[in-house]
């Protein structure tokens, strides 16, 4: 069965940008199994319901999980993965001698759970963890460009990183967001707003697209001109 393991980040931008009910048609043309970790839902679920700001998304987000559209992966050997990743991650990158932390446990625990489940994917918007998979080297670069000081790479911890991650698939929220839009999941907006709104499901996708990235999706400005150019 298929399968894809979501992070914290995704979730919570498909709240605020009220694209919840988007889970269900996903998981369905999905044909698999959702799954979020035990930290994770601490991070959507308890957290924010022992707070007056967040505690309305956390109960946007509760029935997604008690109808078993996000299943928790309860397994006790991914806290162990996610501790070992989150150790040698955080020492892989060092300014002055001194390591930088740059992953949380919930992200690494999602990573884990991803390996564990031999997982499609792994649903995660936030840039430097998606780096840290696909391409570490860009981890220094940015850190350089955010601190402004020399980086030094740990290569060793770093290729431990990478060889229990580097065959991870990583998919975004914009990703999720325009195979809705290509599976027709937007409908409800794009019927009768035609004659209202010039070029409907234009302003749909590019409305939702940069909705996900002003909400913490890593995702280039270009990056959405070119999937709206492909979509059109």
């Amino acid at each position: 069965m298929k399968k894809l393991v979501f992070d914290t980040g995704p979730i919570i931008n498909f709240t605020i940008n009220n694209l919840l009910w988007l889970l269900d048609g996903l998981k369905e043309e999905f044909d698999g199994e959702f799954y979020i970790t035990p930290e994770v839902y601490n991070e959507l679920i308890n957290k924010p319901l022992s707070t007056r700001k967040y505690k309305l998304e956390a109960l946007q987000v509760l029935p997604y999980i008690t109808k078993g559209t996000l299943k928790i992966y309860n397994n006790l050997s991914i806290m162990q993965i996610a501790k070992d990743l989150g150790n040698y991650a955080n020492h892989s990158f060092e300014i002055n001698h001194q390591p930088i932390e740059i992953v949380h446990s919930g992200e690494m625990e999602a990573v884990a759970a991803a390996i564990s489940l031999n997982a499609d994917a792994i649903v995660i918007d936030e840039r430097t963890t998606r780096h840290l998979i696909e391409n570490p080297k860009k981890v220094a670069w940015h850190l350089e460009n955010t601190i402004h000081k020399k980086v030094f790479t740990n290569i060793e911890n770093l290729n431990k990183v990478k060889e229990r991650i580097g065959r991870l698939k990583v998919i975004r929220s914009t990703e999720l967001v325009t195979i809705a839009y290509e599976k027709g999941l937007f409908k409800e907006y794009t019927e009768n707003a035609g004659k209202i709104v010039p070029n409907i499901n234009k302003a749909v996708l590019e409305g939702a697209l940069w909705g996900v990235k002003l909400n913490g999706c890593s995702v280039k400005e270009d990056e959405i001109t070119e999937i709206l150019r492909i979509e059109k």
